[in-house]
């Protein structure tokens, strides 16, 4: 059968957006403040207000051996976009533009790309191997970019080639998440670096995404970079955790079977407050496996936490029964229950660390300790869960 995957184009978008992270990453950490674009001067390119400085042209291969040979489609179709891209295809000496051909395959040794590489570079060997090429190749497919390359002035031709630099043998797309994770060493510890790099590309692949939506967009800025690394950063401290945004698209699900329902039903606490009870139930169980997942929590964390929220429930639930007593008939039952849940939903504020502050934290892991009947919120919640089970049961 024919192959008509589309998975090295997808590989390749893929490593354009990981790539550009990358190289902003590596420009700020040379103190350049120079501000990213994506798909619009060339694949990803960097300027300064108004004035581009750098274009780059990425040529993605999943095989590292493959070779960039004279008439390679990598080199040709790259010229094409910088002459589509020069006015009248004039191209000058002062305030060059650096354009670079970046790809994971390698440049033949005696190549054109062996000679325009930013170690060893022959200006005038490189010009020479590309102009014999677009007299001679017999590439159909290249021919107008030929004659588009041979019909510049020879000071023009030495310009264009004297801006071009080629970077070969960059890491694949796994590769480069490694290398992404050592360009964060001053941000978190190695064991967190992983998580903070998740973190990290999801926010940037987001806003990559806001940014090609509009061609004219105006470009990503190193100052926004910054402000997420350093809202990240946070969020790795020691005295905090981070918090996945998309942990909050997580809504109301069904929860009707669930002990923690059936103690809320109990009480009388229906409509939207059940729902806003389902959604952080769902969502404390999503955030807590993700730190466990990235290895975020010390051994134990959780387990002393949950004893913390026990031990808080403790002290009120029986100040509750005692302020009622034996006797009391179910109408006060349930008041002092609901007062008591008020205070989970409302007024307590108990962290798993001091700068996580998101309540659905404390909520949610209340509401899974109620659903292991190890909290609860009427005086006889134990039996009466006992009581329902039997007849639901039946």
């Amino acid at each position: 059968m024919a192959d008509y995957s589309a998975n090295e184009s997808m590989l390749g978008y893929l490593y354009q957006a990981r790539y550009a992270l990358h190289a902003a990453l590596s420009r700020i950490q040379s103190g350049s403040s120079a501000n990213v674009r994506i798909e619009q001067l060339d694949d990803v390119s960097f300027d300064t207000p108004g004035t581009p400085t750098e274009l780059l042209q990425l040529k993605y291969h999943t095989d590292p051996t493959t070779t960039i040979p004279n008439a390679s489609a990598d080199i040709w179709k790259t010229l094409r976009v910088w002459l589509d891209q020069a006015p009248g295809h004039s191209f000058s000496q002062e305030n060059p533009v650096s354009r670079y051909l970046i790809t994971t395959g390698r440049a033949a040794k005696g190549s054109a790309a062996h000679f325009l590489r930013d170690r060893g570079r022959d200006l005038n060997e490189a010009t020479k191997i590309l102009t014999n090429t677009a007299e001679t190749s017999k590439n159909d497919k290249q021919q107008d970019v030929y004659s588009m390359f041979l019909k510049l002035k020879p000071e023009e031709r030495s310009a264009l080639v004297s801006t071009f630099i080629v970077i070969d043998n960059e890491p694949l797309l796994e590769d480069l998440e490694v290398e992404l994770q050592q360009k964060l060493y001053f941000a978190a510890s190695e064991d967190k670096r992983p998580a903070f790099l998740r973190r990290l590309e999801g926010w940037w692949f987001q806003r990559c995404v806001q940014h090609l939506k509009d061609k004219t967009a105006p470009p990503i800025t190193v100052a926004e970079i910054q402000e997420e690394l350093e809202l990240i950063r946070e969020e790795f401290r020691r005295d905090n955790l981070p918090i996945n945004p998309e942990i909050y698209d997580i809504v109301e699900e069904e929860g009707a079977e669930s002990d923690f329902v059936r103690q809320l039903n109990l009480i009388n606490v229906t409509g939207p407050r059940l729902a806003a009870a389902v959604s952080c139930y769902i969502r404390a169980f999503a955030q807590r496996s993700e730190w466990v997942r990235d290895d975020l929590l010390t051994p134990g964390e959780l387990s002393r936490y949950e004893d913390r929220l026990k031990e808080a429930w403790r002290v009120r639930f029986w100040e509750s029964r005692e302020e009622i007593g034996e006797s009391a008939a179910e109408a006060e039952k349930i008041k002092v229950a609901r007062v008591l849940y008020k205070w989970v939903e409302q007024e307590a504020d108990i962290r798993i660390r001091d700068m996580c502050r998101e309540a659905f934290v404390m909520q949610g892991t209340y509401h899974g300790l109620a659903d292991h009947r190890e909290v609860g919120w009427h005086p006889d919640f134990e039996v009466r869960l006992a009581t329902l089970l039997e007849s639901e049961s039946a």
